[in-house]
């Protein structure tokens, strides 16, 4: 068994790189070097890095369950799977934004075909990395409108109440800076969070997937955290105006940049801490 295990390595690791191969013909080598640089991947690109990050840490966590499903005989199902993932990944388009997921798909369906069951939990992974990309895109296109009312509504709300000074329109917020000069702060579909938002379902699956909760209290717990990661987004955007409000443009513009950086990480944490408590709240207690 040992040595149909390593001739399923070898097989696969042939295949990935050819297929690496076929998938890079006609790519720009510049432009795909720019996305590996600090200053790419802090604008706005940290999202996909960091849940690659945790798909690889789960991954290597999982190591012994995927290692113990490799001697399995080969599945029919994750073979069909583990092909279409391979077409697919000649059709995700060559560009800055798509060729690691290029890549992550090929090999993965071709992990798929050569190991069967053991890659059930890479392909778990997968699509949780593939949300994290394509989730934003489809609200961008197809929901931004309602997804931006969704923060702009409620920081309307907030603004009228605390009798700031402040125009909302429907995308928009228009108020003088503090130098007297007119600002429109326009709200995009990106500001009312569909990539934090995507973060979050992304990480409520690996702790399922690690830790599952019941089903009841699972679902409680992540709309606790629909609604948080909501509500994160309509803080940002009052502190964005409020700081633009009362110390101006470059104030608000260094508002944009970092709050996301430090809001977010602080929920997440705060949100699997209350995951954690709810998993010990649920578990059957050890008899005495």
């Amino acid at each position: 068994m040992k040595h149909a295990v390593i001739t399923r390595w070898l097989v696969w690791a042939g295949a990935s790189l050819l297929v690496a191969a076929l998938l890079l013909v006609g790519a720009n080598w510049t432009e795909l070097a720019a996305t590996l640089t600090y200053s790419y991947i802090v604008s706005f690109h940290l999202a996909p890095w960091g849940v690659l990050g945790l798909c690889a840490l789960m991954c290597w966590y999982k190591r012994q369950a995927i290692h113990s499903a490799m001697g399995l005989a080969l599945s029919l199902p994750f073979i069909i799977v583990g092909l279409v993932l391979l077409g697919l990944a000649f059709v995700i388009p060559l560009s800055t934004d798509f060729f690691l997921l290029r890549l992550l798909v090929a090999w993965v369906g071709l992990f798929a075909v050569c190991f069967g069951q053991a890659a059930l939990i890479p392909l778990i992974l997968l699509a949780t990395y593939a949300f994290t990309i394509y989730f934003p895109i489809l609200v961008d296109n197809y929901l931004a409108v309602g997804f931006i009312s969704t923060a702009v509504a409620p920081v309307a709300w907030l603004v009228r109440l605390s009798g700031l000074h402040i125009v909302s329109g429907s995308q928009t917020f228009q108020f003088s800076l503090p130098s007297g000069l007119p600002i429109v702060v326009q709200v995009a579909s990106a500001c009312a969070g569909p990539t934090t938002m995507a973060v979050f379902v992304v990480i409520f699956t690996l702790m399922m997937l690690d830790l599952p909760l019941p089903w009841p209290r699972a679902v409680q717990v992540f709309l606790l955290g629909v609604v948080g990661t909501w509500l994160q987004n309509v803080i940002r955007i009052v502190i964005i105006l409020g700081c633009g409000y009362f110390w101006g443009y470059n104030a608000l513009e260094t508002a944009h940049y970092w709050t996301v950086y430090v809001m977010f990480p602080l929920w997440y944490l705060l949100f699997v801490s209350i995951y954690f408590r709810c998993v010990k709240k649920t578990a059957p207690a050890l008899p005495g």
